[in-house]
């Protein structure tokens, strides 16, 4: 015979204690152990021994200071191969067991002798409620401790000791024992194992009390149900539960009315946890549903999902009377199994059910739905129509019909409406088709940046019909998407729209406080639809916290108005970023187009940087190499100019004049590396003038003297 032994059981449920809850755990170890002692000591005594009414003395006091504010105290005795525990339940949130508590000598002495005592009593676990009397807790102690019950049939020992607490009228006491129910079904977690027999034994007794009516047997029936369930509180836990409350029902038997068990459990259950439970039983249903499809002759598995689909009904029930939050899914899967009807759907559900429908039959029946748009001769019939498309377009965008949403764009877009024929349409005009998409901008994004490109490609092209609606929804992928293919194809989208294009990226540019992603996002949109003028947009963004804001500052800039973008990119060749500065030197050296006033600015950077800096990293000295190289492009009218520029910086570096090298008795490896950047840039620009300079540089062997001297040969090849 199956005993609770027998099932699943995993040991130590609750394993960290707070401050409070070791207090709690330890004064009911300590009860345990007095409770030990007075049945093992009284049940060698008449009741009324003094004795016994010693080892009893200040127990039920001591047993209501345990209780504090819980309802009961379980305990539970667990069998293995390998050792046993006893498991403390309903003081604490999950049972406890006692041997993580007690004192190691007190576990050598009575824990024990509790096993020992749960073995000749047969016992799988006992619940004593806070509710009882002083008078029925000594009775319970008397009884449980009767040695007169040990000499009975082992069998019958469970049977003896329920009907001896039940002539007492016992009613606060739960005793479960090996023999009172067998479970069919597989291995279960043992909590619910041991709740699922005590609600059997709890609720089979019931009718052996002298109760006076029907009601306060139904009552007596609902305190059992609300006290074992409602302090669970764990979906996991009472989704088990009620999932496998059939074995109650059949063990019961016709003790029950017709799904009265089923109300009462569902009914207990805690508001909060009655959503996941549903989801929990739905689950496995659906699963009993599935093994059904290939074995439809098993009697004991359709029975099982019928039981399943009746709690599901009440479930459903009770959701929808108490209109609990987050059910809406479930619900729908509920109406979709066939388990409730349409009526007890949630209205939000029910609209969207209806609107599916219609949705389907505007694809079956879509020339007769587009004729209504293309054939409206009143305000009042494109109204109508609008308001048709507009519920069903964030359907069939869920459906990915992008061929059906399509063709309803391009009707509106070619409407007598949005054509402007009739005198009254304007307002429709602007509206037309951006109207019938309102409310669907958060369906039409979670689709976009997660379509094929082909779908997308069907998309962009919906989109580019549209207005406002068009930036409404682009604004929010750039807001979301992190895909840089995506957004490129967003950006070029939106640049299309030109002017709507202009308003928005201009109040992003105008707006504090923009995020890094949307900012940048602006910057390119304006690159690609703004005018000379709109470069005042972008400049203020120079001064942006992020060096990747204020590169791309230089960008846009230069793309809008290259003559007062040239101001930027000599600031920027000073910036406190290397990046930023290395993409201004980038931008010289890739343009060769810059005014004479913008060299003349790039000259004096360079040379109040060599001025200034009392000391030089190599560093530094080849990124000003590098700018002077930049001068070595065919500079037509600048080139007298820019060889008397570089000519004087030269002769400063050599003649030691410069601040890092005042003093300095010889050019060091960074001033070498500037002056070499000068020469390259002579060679290619200069005339006479540097020749004539060249040539006075001492004849020393020197790499210097060396290279001045190539210098000198190549100016007089070209002169030549």
């Amino acid at each position: 015979m199956k005993t609770f032994a027998d099932n699943h059981y995993k040991s130590d449920s609750k394993k960290d204690f707070t401050p409070e809850e070791l207090v709690r755990a330890k004064t009911a170890c300590e009860f345990v152990i007095d409770l030990t002692k007075a049945i093992s000591r009284s049940g060698y005594y008449d009741s009324n021994h003094p004795v016994s009414r010693e080892v009893k003395r200040g127990l039920y006091d001591f047993f209501k200071t345990t209780m504090g504010s819980s309802s009961e105290i379980m305990l539970t005795c667990h069998e293995s191969e390998e050792k046993y525990d006893i498991h403390v339940s309903g003081i604490l949130n999950e049972p406890f067991n006692i041997r993580k508590l007690a004192h190691s000598d007190i576990l050598e002495l009575y824990i024990p002798k509790l096993k020992d005592y749960f073995e000749r009593k047969s016992l799988n676990s006992f619940a004593i409620k806070k509710q009882i009397t002083s008078e029925h807790f000594e009775s319970f102690i008397d009884v449980m401790s009767e040695p007169v019950a040990d000499l009975a049939d082992n069998s019958k020992l469970g049977e003896y000791l329920t009907k001896s607490l039940v002539d007492l009228g016992i009613t606060e006491v739960s005793t479960i024992f090996k023999n009172d129910i067998v479970l069919p079904r597989g291995k279960l977690p043992w909590r619910v194992s041991i709740i699922l027999r005590r609600l059997a034994k709890d609720l089979k007794v019931i009718p052996m009390f002298r109760l006076a009516s029907d009601d306060k047997i139904k009552q007596a029936k609902i305190q059992i149900i609300d006290d074992i369930i409602r302090p669970l509180n764990s979906p996991d836990l009472l989704g088990e539960l009620i999932v496998n409350g059939d074995i109650i029902i059949s063990y019961l038997g016709q003790t029950l009315e017709t799904n009265e068990l089923e109300k009462m459990i569902v009914d207990s259950l805690p508001a909060g946890t009655v959503v996941p439970v549903a989801e929990a039983v739905f689950n496995v249903y659906r699963t009993s549903k599935d093994v059904l499809q290939s074995d439809q002759n098993d009697l004991t598995l359709q029975q099982r999902s019928k039981y399943l689909a009746t709690v599901l009904k009440i479930l459903a029930g009770r959701i929808d009377s108490e209109q609990l939050p987050d059910a809406i899914e479930l619900s729908e899967k509920l109406y979709e199994h066939e388990i409730i009807t349409f009526d007890m759907l949630p209205e939000q559900l029910q609209f969207n059910i209806k609107c599916k429908k219609l949705a389907c039959e505007i694809i079956s029946q879509k020339d007769q739905y587009m004729d209504r748009i293309l054939k409206a001769s009143s305000i009042e019939e494109m109204e109508s129509a609008m308001a048709t498309f507009r519920v069903v377009i964030p359907v069939l965008i869920r459906m990915k019909e992008w061929p059906v949403i399509s063709q309803i764009v391009n009707a509106l877009y070619g409407s007598q409406f949005q054509k402007g024929v009739y005198v009254n349409a304007s307002e429709f005009k602007l509206n037309l088709p951006d109207a019938v998409f309102e409310g669907s901008e958060e369906a039409f994004v979670e689709e976009y940046v997660n379509a094929e490109q082909s779908a997308r490609d069907q998309m962009d092209e919906i989109l580019s019909k549209m207005t406002f609606m068009c930036i409404k929804i682009l604004e929010t992928v750039f807001a979301t998407c992190k895909d840089p293919g995506i957004l490129k194809e967003a950006i070029d989208l939106i640049s299309k729209k030109d002017d709507l294009a202009k308003q928005w990226s201009t109040k992003i540019l105008d707006s504090p406080n923009q995020s890094l992603h949307i900012l940048n996002t602006a910057l390119l949109v304006i690159m690609n639809v703004g005018q000379s003028d709109d470069i005042s947009l972008v400049k203020k963004h120079t001064k942006n916290v992020n060096p990747g804001i204020r590169t791309k500052v230089l960008d846009v800039a230069i793309k809008l108005n290259k003559k007062d973008a040239e101001v930027l990119i000599i600031e920027a060749l000073t910036d406190e970023d290397e990046k930023v500065r290395n993409h201004a030197a980038t931008i010289i050296e890739r343009d060769s187009s810059f005014s004479v006033e913008f060299f003349n600015r790039l000259c004096l950077s360079i040379k109040t940087e060599l001025a200034e800096k009392q000391d030089i990293t190599i560093h530094e000295a080849k990124f000003i190499a590098r700018l002077l190289k930049t001068m070595e492009r065919d500079a037509g009218v600048l080139k007298e100019y820019l060889e008397n520029e570089i000519l004087g910086i030269t002769t400063d570096l050599v003649k030691g004049r410069i601040g890092f090298l005042k003093y300095k008795s010889a050019p060091d490896k960074e001033h070498i590396e500037i002056i070499y950047a000068c020469l390259s840039t002579l060679a290619a620009i200069g005339g006479h003038k540097s020749v004539k300079f060249l040539n006075t540089f001492p004849r020393s062997g020197t790499p210097l003297s060396k290279v001045a001297r190539e210098t000198v040969k190549k100016l007089e090849e070209k002169i030549v």
